[in-house]
């Protein structure tokens, strides 16, 4: 059970970024959709956390806690949101994941064997952070597919640690 809570939050995340791509350039419906699955994975990081109050935690899990449930409960609570909002909304949350991704590369030394790995991986989720923000208002419909690719490529990299390196993100 250490590593499965930290799996299940990757799953939710995964199936979110394949319903993106799937939507058919249509991002009606997909920032609340984002949010929950936010939300979803907000609360499977204190239960985690709560389950393994006794044992030394990466404080890069609290920033994750942060990030997700804050950028949740802005996609939930703000009355005008449209999708230059959640593009916005979500260029944070990518960037601020890749920005732990790096970091995690670049100075934990129990990751120096995949330092490569999670150096690359940071930068590209920083840069897809850049695209989305700077995103043109007469291509906003593509924007779903990157969307969708930015979560399914943080997905599939994350359940590619956890399930067949046997380690966590960070």
């Amino acid at each position: 059970m250490n590593n499965s809570l930290r799996v299940l939050r990757l799953f939710v995340l995964l199936l979110t970024g394949l319903s993106a791509v799937f939507l058919n350039e249509v991002m009606i419906g997909f920032p609340v959709l984002f949010a929950v699955a936010l939300a979803i994975s907000a609360g499977l990081t204190i239960i985690y956390i709560f389950l393994n109050f006794d044992k030394q935690l990466n404080e890069k899990l609290i920033m994750e806690l942060v990030a997700d449930g804050f950028s949740g409960i802005v996609l939930f609570t703000y009355p005008f949101s449209d999708e230059r909002f959640f593009l916005i909304v979500f260029a944070f949350w990518i960037a601020w994941s890749g920005t732990l991704w790096l970091t995690s590369g670049l100075f934990v030394p129990a990751k120096e064997k995949m330092m490569w790995f999670y150096t690359l991986a940071g930068i590209v989720f920083i840069v897809l952070g850049f695209v989305l923000l700077n995103y043109a208002q007469e291509m906003i419909n593509s924007a779903i597919y990157v969307v969708g690719f930015s979560l399914t490529l943080y997905s599939v990299l994350g359940l590619y640690l956890g399930l067949a390196k046997r380690t966590d993100l960070y």
